[in-house]
């Protein structure tokens, strides 16, 4: 990637990516917790709502697969750019939307950089670090999530003083001066990435969107799936914690309790490969969930909730890296795409419990049980893909 002497430290690199990561996360969790707010200031009825939300899922999903694309045919660094510059417009857009229809669009256009910080991020990350640190600074990168519990003490707290407006605008002034701090250094790396380890020459670079997915079909499936299942649980769990005391430090408590499952991954990781942090996951959400189901304890619902976080930080903190090894030279997209389009399916997961009538009476339970055994299954599938990077 250049002469090394010239390359960024480690650790700017990862401050670069965090930081961008950090505010989009912010601005996502903030949306969905302003959305009664935002009802009320523009009139909103459930459907407009409910396309809202939408927008939001959709938008991830494009930003993935469109941004990605470009960033594995030009460079990280210069579409990471790119992205932080489509981040500002969105957001700026929502802090001064005046309608319904300006709203949506502006909704939109954020989605569309949150998808593609992901996926930029990590591979960004990933491609400069070796094997045995990957995974860590995979799951420290993860740490941006905690922009979820900063979006949640601003609702607290600011919103009354400030407005949802300003909420919003907050976040723009951190990522304008990151880009400004970061434009030599970015801008600079525009050398496509080169595919190494055993899946060497097996692929063209200038692969189309299309082809690039059938030259991996079964890593992307695999990759999809467990993204599906994993944050599914944990959106689950978001929707779950409403029944939490609502209190600070109830609050902050679910939001930090995933960062010593994050490390704990690592570790899991480093001593036994993917597949088996991926199988103890499993084995454990399985667990959590039948106690949860069958225990006469009053709290255990309340337990459930906050220990959740913790066991979901395990495939949080090791999937970024872990799919950035799996795929070639259209990583950054590959991996993003399987990540938001995860998301996106795992957003329904809340209608789909309350369709089938599992929100009632324990039995929500048994879905994150369900959640468990589909990742064992494809822990199997994981230690069989080929490592390319």
């Amino acid at each position: 990637m250049g002469d090394p002497a010239s390359q960024p430290s480690t650790a700017r690199i990862y401050w670069t990516a965090f930081i961008g990561l950090l505010f989009d996360y912010y601005d996502l969790y903030l949306f969905v917790y302003l959305e009664r707010v935002l009802a009320a200031q523009f009139a909103l009825t459930p459907a407009c709502s409910n396309a809202l939300q939408f927008a939001g899922l959709a938008g991830v999903g494009a930003g993935a697969i469109g941004f990605g694309w470009m960033a594995d045919q030009w460079g990280r660094g210069r579409v990471m750019l790119v992205v932080f510059g489509v981040y500002v417009l969105g957001i700026a857009g929502l802090s001064l939307a005046w309608d319904y229809s300006s709203l949506l669009g502006f909704r939109l256009l954020a989605s569309l950089a949150l998808g593609a910080e992901w996926g930029i991020s990590h591979t960004y990350l990933a491609e400069r670090v070796d094997r045995p640190t990957r995974y860590r600074f995979a799951a420290l990168l993860q740490f941006a999530i905690l922009g979820g519990l900063l979006a949640a003490l601003a609702r607290s707290y600011l919103l009354p003083a400030w407005g949802w407006r300003w909420l919003f605008a907050a976040s723009i002034a951190p990522v304008v001066l990151l880009s400004l701090a970061r434009w030599r250094v970015l801008a600079r790396d525009a050398e496509p990435p080169r595919l190494t380890g055993a899946g060497a020459g097996t692929a063209s670079y200038d692969q189309t969107c299309s082809g690039a997915l059938r030259a991996n079909l079964l890593p992307f499936a695999v990759c999809l799936g467990l993204a599906s299942l994993t944050i599914a649980s944990g959106t689950i769990n978001v929707f779950y914690a409403k029944d939490l005391p609502q209190t600070v430090t109830y609050t902050a408590f679910f939001w930090i309790n995933v960062i010593p499952g994050l490390l704990l991954g690592v570790w899991i990781v480093r001593r036994f490969g993917v597949g088996r942090a991926l199988a103890g996951y499993a084995a454990a959400l399985g667990a959590l969930s039948t106690w949860a189901w069958l225990s006469p304890w009053p709290a255990r619902t309340l337990a459930f909730a906050l220990v959740l976080p913790l066991l979901n930080g395990l495939p949080f903190g090791l999937i970024g890296a872990f799919f950035n090894e799996v795929f070639g030279p259209h990583r950054t997209m590959l991996s993003g795409a399987a990540y938001n389009l995860g998301r996106i399916l795992a957003g329904f997961s809340p209608a789909f419990i309350t369709a089938l009538g599992l929100h009632e009476n324990g039995r929500y339970f048994i879905f994150t049980a369900a959640l468990g055994a589909g990742v064992a299954v494809l822990s199997l599938a994981a230690r069989r893909l080929p490592v390319r990077l």
